[in-house]
């Protein structure tokens, strides 16, 4: 617990009493985390090297509530793949004008009218929130709409929409 947290470090959400998924953290931004949860369940032996090249299933920029605390156990490191998870892009609105913005900040310029149409405005969701989505998608609770705007597509799109510029 309190342990610093390291862009790749790989972590476990519990499912039930012998499943779990399993998240990676992708990127750190002065405390506000993006972090990716694969399409995968896996036990509690996992190791880090379990997400290679396993599918995304949701990608949202959270909290470390969940991970500071220990609730999502951190089993490893795996910095091989990070170069292959997709940085979303977002837009924000500055004094009325659209900005598209890097995830991690290190760009921001005026949006074309595409960009302001097709990016989604930055926001960051509670830990609690990605945990109950991947529990709902595993039959343990409800889904809620809410949840889809977790899924891991956003961060594809956005990304390869940028990509084109």
């Amino acid at each position: 617990m309190g342990k610093k947290l390291v862009v790749g470090d790989v972590f476990l959400i519990p499912l039930d009493e012998r499943r779990y998924g399993i998240g990676q953290l992708a990127g750190n931004w002065k405390g506000e985390l993006y972090v990716v949860i694969y399409d995968k369940v896996v036990s509690a032996e996992a190791s880090p090297a379990d997400v290679d090249n396993e599918r995304l299933q949701f990608a949202a920029l959270t909290l470390d509530a969940k991970l500071h605390r220990g609730d999502w156990r951190i089993i490893g490191n795996r910095k091989e793949n990070l170069e292959t998870i997709p940085q979303p892009w977002f837009k924000v609105g500055v004094e009325g004008q659209a900005y598209v913005e890097a995830r991690d900040r290190s760009i921001t310029r005026p949006a074309t009218a595409t960009e302001a149409t097709a990016l989604r405005l930055r926001t960051v969701v509670a830990p609690v929130r990605l945990e109950n989505a991947l529990k709902a998608l595993h039959g343990i609770g409800e889904w809620h709409p809410r949840f889809e705007e977790l899924r891991a597509g956003y961060a594809a799109e956005s990304a390869d929409l940028m990509r084109h510029k």
